[in-house]
């Protein structure tokens, strides 16, 4: 273990930059040689709630699968630390195809009055996609220009829906899979990008199918699981914290915390069930938030942004990792050879000897090959 925020700084750009993750499509994919740095970012929390800021490397422990690992390195980063490397990015992605058009432009126009605020101002890097039924719209280069954003929307009107919200089971099939289609896809764009990024996903979500509604073969349930993976290693691999803000409370029957059944990581197709693949559970396993107790969508927003305040990253080479996770999507889509491995970080010992923290958030794990 590194001693001291200077040392631990050095020796975690030099992991990034000697065996960092690689991307999707990098040219990388089959090439596992040698195991591979995984970077894991760790939001911890007082009692209060408030970023818990004071912990040095030594108060950190990690466990991957069940066993304990060498934290190489820890950085401590976010927008309230001085000097911290690669500033945080935001995506706020506008959902209009999980939403009526009605709730959609009450959407737009909540997020534009969360821009303008402050003159315009924003704390941290920010972007905007918009999901349509057709395409993913995406603004340029991150930006602290609320204004810019703005104007941005207002470029872009809402569409009209060919997705339709009456054409039963196979329509909601439709929209959640295009949706986990565009998510994985934003994923891949932010492995491009350098630093930590929080995505605000605003949308009541896809419709939770369970598989008890249609008879499905072996290869559907292979399919689910291919997607689970898929999606769960693109979100750690591009540093992604997923939120769910869900401002719609006026759905009859619906039932809010249904996805919590489905919070167990899944192990194997034979236990994959289509509700695994919720924006909500997709949110809670990258370390992520599922805010769906109010209609303010700027006050969520602004609640989920305190998860870049302050906190940690922690760089660790998985036990035993001939070829991890990091591998690249080539390993996303071995079904049967993939094995689910749980990340578990604690804090204790060191500066945080007596202590205990209010909450620790990070991914839940990863899925690697078992060859």
């Amino acid at each position: 273990m590194v001693r001291g925020w200077t040392g631990a700084v050095l020796l975690l750009a030099a992991a990034m930059t000697a065996a960092g993750v690689p991307a999707a499509g990098s040219g990388n994919a089959g090439k596992a040689a040698a195991p591979q740095h995984l970077l894991v970012d760790v939001t911890v929390t007082d009692a209060q709630g408030r970023p818990a800021m004071e912990l040095s490397p030594l108060d950190f422990h990690l466990m991957d699968n069940g066993v304990a690992q060498r934290v190489l390195a820890v950085q401590k980063a976010g927008w309230m630390v001085p000097g911290a490397a690669t500033a945080p990015e935001m995506v706020l992605v506008l959902d209009a195809v999980n939403l009526s058009f009605e709730k959609m432009q009450l959407e737009r126009q909540d997020v534009q009055d969360f821009l303008r605020r402050d003159g315009g101002r924003l704390p941290v890097p920010t972007r905007v996609a918009m999901l349509t039924d057709t395409k993913l719209i995406e603004s340029a280069e991150p930006t602290t220009d609320g204004n810019r954003l703005a104007k941005f929307i207002d470029r872009n009107p809402n569409p009209v829906h060919s997705l339709r919200f009456q054409a039963g089971y196979y329509g909601e099939l439709d929209r959640a899979t295009w949706s986990m289609d565009q998510l994985y896809k934003l994923a891949q764009d932010e492995q491009q990008r350098p630093g930590r990024k929080l995505v605000v996903w605003i949308s009541h979500g896809w419709h939770p199918l369970s598989r008890d509604y249609l008879a499905m073969s072996k290869e559907d349930l292979q399919r689910d699981y291919d997607m689970v993976v898929g999606l769960t290693n693109a979100l750690l691999r591009a540093r992604i914290t997923l939120v769910s803000l869900d401002p719609i409370l006026d759905l009859p029957g619906e039932n809010l915390n249904y996805y919590k059944a489905f919070l167990p990581p899944v192990t194997s197709w034979q236990h994959v069930d289509t509700p695994n693949l919720q924006l909500q559970v997709l949110a809670r396993h990258s370390g992520g938030m599922v805010l769906d107790q109010s209609t303010n969508i700027e006050g969520e927003i602004r609640q989920a942004m305190q998860m870049l305040r302050g906190w940690y990253t922690l760089a660790y080479t998985p036990t035993g990792a001939a070829a991890s996770m990091a591998a690249g999507a080539a390993k996303d889509a071995a079904t049967d050879q993939s094995v689910f491995h749980a990340i578990q970080v604690t804090v204790g010992g060191g500066q945080a000897a007596g202590q205990i923290p209010g909450k620790i958030m990070a991914p839940v794990g990863y899925y690697r090959s078992a060859q």
